[in-house]
């Protein structure tokens, strides 16, 4: 079943209900009014009659001149007053009870009593309230002749020392009728409004659904892949929402899709750079071997120099091996951080930068406090050994290299700085790129095979920390990286500087 079947029909279910009960309720409060109202009327004229039996017996109480009369000559006086009382339309009948029940006077209709019984002129009066004997109480009967309902009413009554019962029979067929052709007209008007209430609510539901179809067909765009499709956004109800939601999550499927798809670009360049720089090397590692293979008879210094090329470009093909074995597992590993001195970490690397920085004639100056950083010792030392590296590349004989941390609150920031030929503005954003070098020729020449800062940059995002290059050709390069300190403050000691 569909949404809009399964809102209209239960919205129509509870309006029919609602409805229903409603007019019910109404019904039945009109009813009990009107039969409050005629049962008042019927006890008003009861006790019309028995006011009027009172004043026949007294009266003749009169003529004969007596004080009181007896039990036998006030039932025949009474007898006589009821005799003499015509029913018409409304008074249909008449029954006149001694105390003992046995009936004295009757004529009326023949009615049916709660069991269903015929009772011949009413004889069956209704039973006096056991906690008000002297109330007057009435009750609703169905006569013999379809359509005839008569209201019994009954009271007791004094009349000298005779104590009796006396009760008359009232017709009420017309109200009944009348209530019954309410009823009627009740049900046909909810089944009306019912009716023109479901065309209404049909019409509401389309209307109010409408946009939904357009969301579905939307939806079924996108995921056809046409991820540029975008709903539109009509007023601020919850429609309006999902379409909102609906575009933020097309934005992001559209986002994620072109980002596999430049990951699937960089990961194509990557292999066409790696397969280039693995083949440079190995052919002039095959080439030279070759002069050393084939001739019968090499000299020194040529067999010395081709052992050497060799050398150099076996050197640059370990490297080149693994930086990028590095740079593969990074984004495969968890690695597990411990608190490390940040002193003792950079030590270390110049130590055993030690002599590639006397080979260069540079200088290196560390100036580190003793900061604790949650950190994988070795990949960090990588880390602060590849960026010396380039720094080293970059710089002249002579020059010098700077190594400096500071701790500020909870983080602390690491610049490697040299003062070399500097990186071009519009090379910045490229220069974390793997296989990206701004001058190759140099590069190659000095051992590099561009995969050092996009290998600085995977270290420094799985330490949680962030990298800045900034740079200015013919000045230098300085690059920033920022980390949190382990445990959220840092600890100083004071500075320490070494220079090689």
């Amino acid at each position: 079943m569909r949404l809009w079947q399964k809102i209209f029909l239960t919205t129509l279910a509870l309006m029919v209900f609602s409805t229903t009960l409603a007019s019910t309720l109404l019904l039945k409060a009109s009813r009990d009014a009107l039969w409050q109202r005629e049962g008042q009327r019927a006890v008003t004229q009861q006790q019309y009659l028995a006011g009027m039996l009172r004043a026949g017996v007294i009266s003749h109480r009169l003529q004969l001149g007596v004080v009181q009369l007896d039990e036998e000559e006030t039932r025949r006086t009474a007898i006589q007053v009821l005799s003499q009382q015509a029913t018409d339309d409304y008074l249909s009948g008449i029954v006149f009870q001694d105390g003992d029940g046995q009936t004295l006077y009757a004529v009326g209709p023949v009615v049916k009593n709660e069991g269903g019984d015929l009772a011949f002129a009413m004889t069956d009066l209704p039973p006096a309230p056991e906690e008000d004997p002297d109330a007057a109480v009435y009750e609703l009967r169905r006569g013999v002749s379809e359509g005839e309902w008569f209201l019994v009413c009954a009271m007791p009554l004094t009349l000298e020392s005779l104590h009796c019962r006396f009760g008359g029979a009232y017709a009420v067929g017309d109200l009944q009728a009348q209530l019954t052709r309410q009823a009627i007209g009740t049900v046909a008007l909810c089944l009306g409004l019912s009716l023109a209430g479901a065309g209404i609510l049909l019409a509401l539901v389309w209307v109010l659904l409408r946009p939904l179809g357009a969301l579905s067909r939307s939806t079924r765009l996108i995921a056809e892949g046409n991820y540029d499709k975008r709903l539109t956004v009509r007023g601020k109800d919850e429609l309006a929402d999902l379409a909102l939601d609906m575009n933020a999550m097309a934005q992001a499927v559209q986002e994620r899709v072109e980002q596999l798809e430049q990951v699937a670009e960089d990961r194509k360049v990557f292999i066409g750079n790696l397969a280039h720089e693995m083949k440079t090397p190995l052919t002039s590692i095959l080439g030279f071997a070759d002069l050393l293979y084939l001739p019968k008879e090499v000299p020194d210094s040529k067999r010395v120099e081709y052992a050497k090329v060799i050398s150099e470009e076996a050197k640059r093909l370990k490297s080149l091996s693994g930086k990028l074995l590095e740079l593969i597992t990074l984004g495969s590993t968890n690695l597990t951080l411990e608190p490390v001195s940040l002193r003792e970490v950079a030590g270390e690397v110049a130590v055993s930068l030690q002599p590639v920085m006397a080979q260069s004639e540079l200088t290196l100056r560390v100036l580190c406090p003793e900061v604790m950083i949650d950190m994988d010792r070795e990949l960090f030392k990588s880390l602060l050994y590849n960026l010396l590296d380039n720094g080293r590349k970059a710089s002249e004989r002579g020059g010098r290299l700077e190594l400096a941390a500071q701790a500020d609150g909870g983080q602390v920031s690491i610049v490697v700085r040299d003062y070399g030929r500097g990186i071009p503005r519009e090379e910045l954003d490229k220069v974390v790129q793997p296989f990206y070098m701004v001058d190759k020729s140099r590069a190659r020449k000095a051992g590099g095979a561009g995969l050092g800062l996009a290998l600085c940059q995977e270290i420094v995002s799985v330490h949680g920390g962030t990298m800045e290059i900034h740079s200015v050709v013919g000045v230098g390069t300085g690059v920033r990286m920022t980390f949190p300190v382990s445990g959220g403050s840092a600890r100083e000691k004071g500075g320490a500087e070494s220079a090689q």
